[in-house]
């Protein structure tokens, strides 16, 4: 069962966005406040200290800004990223403060993946940013300007995977299909996803470079749950719940979304955890699990899951542990 954690307060403008661990004691949550208000937005993070969750103290930033991804390759090397004025926002954590890094100019940056010394940040154009230790640089990892990226992770520090989508046609013949590429220490390459022709990757997650993680929305069918094995894509069966399940993500063993009965429009939150042959909906507090929720999310460590919602009664972390 999830139980709650402490949360400080937040304003009810609050969007989440992500959450990355690092290890079993270490999380940081991401997200931006100032969302649908006259006051400019800003970005937010909050960082589990081992007893509470805290807001961390950002860089003052001359614009509005908003967060959209975070990473964690260590408890002192975390990298969270976003947009402000045009321009990507990446933001780092040293274990002390948190700084912002210059980067060349991509296209509104939405996800980003730090293993060691390499980082990597893909967003909606056909470049992303790579980070070797060294420098920033460049990286053209898709062939169309009608494609772009939106969800990347790391298998290692050289195999990464990227997915997003790509438009084909024009008019009312227009339609999405999905795009899936792979890092292997040198350059991004194309590769053959899941059998799917329409549609985008939604998320990625990996625990091993056999075990890779992917869901995939198809126009108005909701997410589906497809998993690499190192040699092939294999489907795993959709969660079963009550009432209309909306799948909304995948980590490595667990989905998360909402689910609605079938004479309401209140959301409920929905976590899954795979058993290793079905899905198993983890219990929520009763409070919560009554609520109707949005922003809803998971990282895990397999051993330790943190998940997190919004309410009418504001922003939940709960967290799961493993028996």
């Amino acid at each position: 069962m999830f139980r709650p954690v402490p949360v400080p307060v937040l304003p009810p403008s609050t969007a989440l966005a992500d959450l990355a661990t690092a290890g079993e004691h270490h999380a940081w949550l991401a997200g931006t406040t100032g969302v649908f208000t006259s006051r400019p937005t800003a970005p937010l993070v909050l960082r589990w200290t081992g007893e509470t969750w805290q807001v961390e103290p950002l860089p003052e930033l001359p614009a509005p800004a908003s967060l959209s991804g975070v990473s964690a390759a260590a408890p002192d090397d975390v990298w969270a990223v976003g947009n402000s004025d045009g321009r990507p926002l990446l933001l780092h954590y040293d274990g002390t403060t948190w700084d912002i890094v210059p980067t060349p100019r991509i296209t509104w940056a939405k996800a980003v993946a730090a293993t060691g010394d390499d980082v990597h940040v893909v967003g909606t154009g056909p470049d992303t940013l790579h980070y070797d230790g060294t420098a920033w640089r460049l990286r053209t990892a898709l062939s169309s300007a009608r494609e772009s990226l939106q969800t990347i992770t790391a298998a290692g520090p050289h195999d990464l995977w990227a997915g997003g989508g790509g438009l084909a046609g024009a008019g009312p013949a227009t339609y999405e299909y999905p795009v899936l590429v792979h890092w292997d220490g040198h350059a991004w390459t194309e590769v053959t996803g899941p059998r799917t022709e329409r549609g985008h990757v939604a998320r990625l997650a990996a625990t091993t470079p056999d075990d890779i993680w992917l869901g995939h929305v198809r126009d108005t069918d909701g997410l589906r749950v497809h998993r690499w094995d190192g040699e092939q894509w294999t489907s795993v069966p959709a969660p079963r719940d009550t009432g209309r399940l909306s799948v909304h993500g995948v980590a490595a063993g667990w989905t998360w979304g909402v689910r609605a009965g079938h004479r309401s429009f209140e959301t409920r939150p929905a976590f899954h955890r795979w058993t290793g042959d079905r899905w198993t909906t983890v219990a929520l507090p009763d409070d919560l699990a009554r609520a109707s929720a949005s922003h809803v999310g998971l990282a895990t460590t397999g051993t330790t899951t943190w998940a997190y919602l919004k309410t009418a009664a504001g922003v939940h972390v709960l967290r799961h542990t493993a028996p």
